[in-house]
């Protein structure tokens, strides 16, 4: 039933955002616009489009995999962000007790009474979906604009924010590669990260999305609009 009219394009899976996920690269062996960590010529792509001299061959490891290391006391520091592992991953227990071990539990919530807070050497406040702006991708692959409903309260900020802020604390001297002002500024970057990969939305910008309203990917320059079915 797949690509056929009336049949439906949703996930009989738990993951609420995994297409999203594999279009920018946030697995342990993914980049951006679906690229294989493993592949070479991949890797060269990402590193001349971040400006750095190489991409690490070896991948990370899966959510599963490494609290399986944090509970053998491999990976000692843990930054966690936008999940809830102490409620979500299987075998809760198991997962409960890497975090007690960890010597550094790094929580980024939009909510304290989240159950993975409780293992929070440092809780740092994230923005909800609704205090925040940037752009979604649903099911069909459509991708909308998305804009803040509410100021975020007190000193809370958006994920990428709060990344951005450590990354340039961390990397002074390299405070040129995370030049990001806005949300636009990190869509434009993935957005050309996608010129010539199967979901290309190089013809995409926050303008169109603004005056055209949704659009589906591919996308790419030149089109006049999105493409309905993939295949």
């Amino acid at each position: 039933q797949i690509g056929k009219p009336g049949a439906g394009p949703f996930s009989l899976t738990g993951q609420p955002n995994a297409m999203g996920g594999r279009e920018v690269g946030g697995m342990a062996n993914l980049l951006s616009a679906h690229r294989d960590l493993s592949n070479p010529a991949h890797r060269a792509e990402v590193a001349k489009l971040w400006g750095v001299d190489s991409v690490p061959a070896k991948p990370g490891k899966t959510a599963v995999e490494m609290f399986e290391a944090i509970g053998r006391g491999e990976i000692k520091a843990v930054w966690i962000a936008c999940t809830n592992p102490a409620q979500s991953m299987p075998d809760v227990g198991a997962v409960r007790k890497a975090l007690e071990r960890a010597e550094l539990v790094v929580v980024q919530e939009a909510f304290r009474d989240a159950e993975t807070c409780a293992y929070a050497d440092v809780l740092l406040p994230a923005a909800s979906w609704a205090e925040k702006e940037g752009t979604v991708t649903n099911s069909e692959r459509r991708i909308s604009r998305v804009r803040a409903a509410v100021v975020p309260p007190g000193e809370a900020r958006p994920d990428w924010e709060i990344a951005v802020a450590f990354a340039k604390k961390l990397l002074p001297a390299k405070a040129k590669l995370f030049p990001y002002r806005t949300s636009e500024d990190i869509f434009n970057e993935h957005r050309e990260s996608t010129r010539g990969r199967d979901l290309d939305i190089t013809g995409l910008s926050y303008a169109l999305l603004e005056t055209d309203g949704p659009q589906q990917w591919p996308y790419p320059a030149g089109a006049q609009g999105g493409r309905q079915r993939l295949y």
